[in-house]
């Protein structure tokens, strides 16, 4: 029986939480189930407060606190993988130095594009942007204070990575890099990670759900997920606005205020009327609640206007059966074959939602049953823990045994 390596498994929070926590969540949850011994290591950014804009630039660099602390557990729990789902801000990455110098293998899953673009969107003005990668420069990040609409902020992020650039720590450092879609594999590439470090493997959800009858859902839209410019919620708010059909908004973020200023301002307008406004905002919900919004909308809509990575709302959608309606981009076609198990529409040069919910509302329940069931079934190829476990046994044992044969790690690609 071959031993399953201990894993030291670190995860940076933001403000918000988002679909990273629930992989990382779920990723726990997994291997302690499967008696793999994970100590989770977790940092949480803060509010941007007087002290922590004091230490904001430490951090940033090199965090000697997240340096002895990663170093102190992979000595003292004598741990072999150090597992880093996510190192901004507080972490650092003087986590994945602290991880060698103490003799542990090191990995980073890669859940946005934070290495190749201030934001970590490549999105800028409403459109999706690759300008600081195509230019092998944050000048231009800089100029437009992509992180954090800040100039200061953006200069202090972009002297960080040319910092880490210059001491090898993203080529040197991390044995293996982890990514969820093919155009992250296609940006480490080009920025000269060699083949051979990058292992590809999708997200996944622990629970499934049988597929239900069209016939069966109510006949309301729903959207979950963060609430920000990049996710297309204005799109999504205003296509909503024009067409009067129901739409339930549950999530959190920067644009929460503005959602419930549009609610307030329908509902002035249609009391005169005894109406009330076609669309739902629900803060918070418990997962129950949520997987029975997924059960009963006529559809999930994904808005966004970046290039996502591998959203978990898509994939909790499709686990129920729920048609997924999207924005069209290269990472939305690899998880949705349009008429065949959803639908994808263009977002420019004008937003074409509503055409294609015309479209969809237009077919019969018999078509809908059909892309319903298509859905459940990518879930069931692609998404459930069976892929997972398959994954994470090339991923982990192999590079365990690599390590314990020759001292050093060595590589091999995974193919899904």
């Amino acid at each position: 029986m071959e031993v399953k390596p201990s894993i030291l498994l670190i995860h940076n929070r933001y403000l918000h939480k988002g679909g990273e926590d629930t992989v990382v969540a779920q990723e726990l949850s997994y291997l302690e189930s499967a008696g793999y011994r994970v100590i989770p290591l977790y940092f949480n950014n803060q509010a941007a407060g007087p002290i922590a804009l004091l230490n904001y630039p430490f951090q940033l660099f090199f965090n000697l606190s997240a340096f002895y602390k990663v170093y102190r557990l992979v000595k003292k729990h004598r741990i072999q993988m150090v597992h880093v789902h996510n190192f901004f801000y507080r972490a650092s990455p003087s986590v994945f130095w602290a991880a060698k110098a103490a003799g542990a293998h090191t990995l980073l899953t890669l859940h946005n594009y934070r290495l190749f673009c201030l934001n970590g969107f490549m999105y800028y003005n409403n459109q999706p942007c690759t300008r600081c990668y195509d230019e092998k420069s944050f000048s231009a990040g800089i100029e437009r204070k992509c992180f954090k609409n800040s100039g200061l902020f953006s200069r202090v992020l972009a002297a960080s990575y040319g910092f880490h650039k210059k001491l090898n720590t993203f080529s040197k450092k991390i044995d293996r890099f982890v990514v969820i879609n093919p155009l992250q594999e296609q940006f480490l590439l080009n920025s000269g990670i060699p083949q051979e470090k990058v292992f590809k493997k999708s997200n996944f959800l622990l629970n499934t759900a049988a597929s239900l009858s069209f016939s069966s859902r109510e006949n309301f839209y729903l959207y979950v997920g963060r609430l920000s410019e990049e996710k297309g919620i204005r799109d999504l708010v205003e296509a909503f606005l024009e067409n009067g059909k129901p739409l339930k908004i549950v999530g959190d973020g920067p644009l929460a205020g503005w959602i419930q200023e549009q609610i307030e301002q329908l509902n002035q307008t249609k009391s005169a009327n005894h109406f009330k406004s076609n669309i739902e905002y629900l803060a918070a919900i418990p997962r129950e609640s949520l997987a029975q919004l997924y059960q009963s909308c006529a559809a999930l809509i994904l808005p966004s206007r970046w290039f996502e990575g591998q959203p978990m709302t898509v994939i909790e959608a499709q686990s129920h059966g729920t048609i997924v309606i999207a924005a069209d981009s290269a990472n939305m076609r690899g998880m949705i074959s349009h008429e065949e198990d959803g639908y994808l529409y263009a977002i420019n040069p004008t937003n074409q939602l509503n055409e294609v919910i015309s479209i969809f509302e237009a077919r019969s329940n018999e078509t809908k049953d059909a892309l319903s069931k298509a859905a459940y079934d990518r879930f069931q190829r692609s998404y459930t823990i069976n892929q997972h476990i398959n994954a994470l046994k090339l991923l982990y044992h192999f590079e365990s045994r690599a390590k314990n044969n020759s001292g050093e790690p060595k590589h091999q690609n995974s193919q899904d």
